[in-house]
């Protein structure tokens, strides 16, 4: 196993998810992506524009949103560190979050998809849509869920 995509969306199943994919990493000393994926940014956003003028910062709004997200990640990183991951990388992605996760796994070549479950259900997931599950269905590699 080289490759490892944790999807976290800072909920509680996808930390414990990230915990679990931070132990694997740190066995089989593979590389552990830390995913994340942020909706679609549609337009201005009013605070972070104005962020930008008090702090003289000339990256675009969009910009800005994936970089905040990543600093929001800096801890999840130092958790899956101090469980023995050595090779942790942070991807911000933006879109539909199944999407994402499957791209980023199969573009990376990923050995193994870990993700959290928030147990909405099946009746909830098949009216919803659930994330796991599009990703359980659709993915070229395993997929652990974590509940």
């Amino acid at each position: 196993m080289k490759r490892i995509v944790a999807a976290v969306d800072r909920s509680e199943p996808s930390l414990r998810a990230a915990d679990l994919a931070a132990d694997l990493a740190s066995k089989y000393d593979a590389e552990l992506v830390l995913l994340t994926v942020g909706h679609e940014i549609a337009g201005p956003d009013p605070g972070m524009e104005a962020y930008a003028r008090l702090e003289h910062v000339r990256e675009p709004t969009p910009t800005l949103v994936i970089e905040s997200i990543r600093g929001e990640l800096a801890e999840v990183h130092e958790r899956a560190a101090a469980k023995g991951a050595r090779h942790i990388s942070i991807e911000v992605l933006v879109g539909e979050p199944a999407a994402q996760i499957l791209a980023s796994a199969n573009a990376g070549q990923a050995d193994l998809i870990v993700m959290g479950s928030r147990g909405h259900g099946r009746l909830a997931g098949l009216l919803l849509g659930s994330v796991a599950q599009k990703v359980v269905a659709l993915a070229r590699c395993p997929v652990l869920v974590v509940h």
